[in-house]
């Protein structure tokens, strides 16, 4: 009970932190003995391979594991026992996770003994599972992580978001390498492993490789839609106001832009702040300068940034052209709303028309969690402004909102950072490729 309790917490948090997802769980035999063997890139591994499975997977796990504070527990909880990675400490969990097989438990079992320092599986690989399934009979079942290596390295000390793909493969049936001499028999059983699990963790390797790249890579001059919009804005206000006092966030802005390009190193941080700057600069100065230009201020500002920080943080997970897509179509929409606020001035504007777009712009693009978050936005751009009291003014205001999203749909996209771009092989192949949003 407080173990399948735990799992759907775990499978929901995972879900929204590492948009975790799981295919080929049915290929795990319903019953008897089995041995699951995967890639080996992070501390979350266990776990990851558990969430959608139904069978509990009893992992022989490094022992130090056991001593890291709340994940130790965690991995205890889901039927993990220690293993002593010194030199001949681990037979008597061998001796275990054999009979636990005998039994007919499934045993999970990472033959790197140790996590990846590349994300690519180790060059020598333990011969513990090969060895289980020739000795027991039991199907060896190979499993495919990608993306945890990028979530959570072996050098950094807490994970970070990033798309989680588990893959189980068809099971391997130990039956006809068993006639073979032991040393041939298990090399054989290891070199089909590997082959398996790598035919569709190479390219996710090598799609992380290219993304850390870019991460690197040095940032760019002020684009138009970060630079062109905060001087007009600026323009505009100081020339409803005379204020200088009124318009220094722009060149503020300006400033932080060259900084960026001049002086802060190329980070994934720096880049998510920098592709999400404009639409964040436009909104929050935007709201703030509209009483200065004669127009009526946003109601509920404070939930409206909460609704738009919700809509974009998907695009955290998105290929870096999606994402800046997004952002600048959203600072389209909020200078489209200043002027349906115009035609119609009311505060309850742009609940509608920044919502919409994102709503459209999510369902259009099928970007992650778009089941969830298009309704949601959708819901609230058309329901919620009605029952505050909204009518007919409302209606340029949605009408600015799908403008921006028609615009967006056909300007070129190209350029930044967001935070993936994975790629997969179809299962049949493992020299055909695909990307996957």
């Amino acid at each position: 009970m407080i173990r399948d309790a735990l799992r759907a917490v775990l499978e929901a948090l995972f879900r929204v932190l590492f948009t975790y997802d799981c295919v080929g769980e049915e290929k795990i035999p319903a019953a008897g003995g089995a041995i699951v063997s995967a890639n080996h890139p992070s501390y979350l591994d266990p776990v990851l391979l558990s969430l959608q499975v139904k069978r509990p997977i009893l992992f022989m796990a490094w022992d130090a594991l056991f001593r890291v504070p709340l994940l130790g527990p965690m991995v205890r909880l889901f039927g993990a026992f220690p293993v002593d990675t010194r030199r001949g400490g681990g037979r008597a969990a061998y001796d275990a996770a054999k009979a636990l097989v005998e039994e007919g438990h499934v045993v999970g079992i990472f033959p790197e003994g140790k996590r990846s320092r590349a994300g690519w599986m180790e060059e020598e690989l333990r011969a513990g599972a090969a060895r289980l399934a020739l000795e027991t009979g039991a199907p060896l079942v190979p499993a495919t992580i990608r993306g945890a290596f990028r979530a959570w390295p072996y050098f950094r000390a807490l994970p970070e978001p990033a798309r989680i793909h588990v893959r189980y493969h068809d099971p391997i049936d130990p039956a006809p390498y068993r006639s073979r001499p032991e040393g041939e028999a298990t090399a054989a059983l290891l070199d089909e492993l590997r082959r398996r699990v790598e035919r569709t963790l190479t390219p996710g390797v090598k799609a992380d490789r290219r993304i850390e790249a870019l991460y690197r890579t040095p940032a760019p001059w002020p684009r138009l839609f970060e630079a062109v919009p905060a001087l007009a804005l600026a323009l505009l206000v100081f020339w409803k106001t005379r204020s200088f006092s009124a318009v220094w966030p722009a060149y503020a802005y300006i400033a932080y832009l060259l900084l960026d390009l001049l002086v802060l190193p190329p980070r994934r941080l720096t880049k998510w702040i920098r592709n999400g700057s404009a639409a964040a600069f436009v909104i929050v100065y935007g709201g703030l300068v509209l009483p200065g230009l004669g127009l009526p201020a946003p109601f509920g500002r404070v939930a409206l940034l909460a609704v738009l920080a919700g809509a974009g943080f998907p695009y955290l997970y998105e290929r870096g052209h999606l994402a800046l897509a997004f952002v600048r179509g959203l600072v389209g929409a909020a200078v489209l709303e200043l002027g349906a606020l115009y035609l119609a001035p009311t505060p309850l504007g742009p609940h509608v028309a920044l919502p919409l777009f994102c709503a459209a712009f999510a369902w259009e693009e099928r970007t992650v969690f778009w089941r969830y978050t298009a309704p949601i936005l959708l819901a609230y751009a058309t329901l919620v402004p009605p029952w505050l009291g909204g009518g007919i003014e409302l209606l340029p205001h949605a009408i600015a909102g799908l403008v921006a999203w028609g615009v967006a749909r056909f300007l070129p996209r190209g350029g930044g950072v967001a935070s993936t771009a994975d790629e997969e092989p179809d299962e049949a192949s493992s020299s055909t490729l695909g990307l996957r949003d």
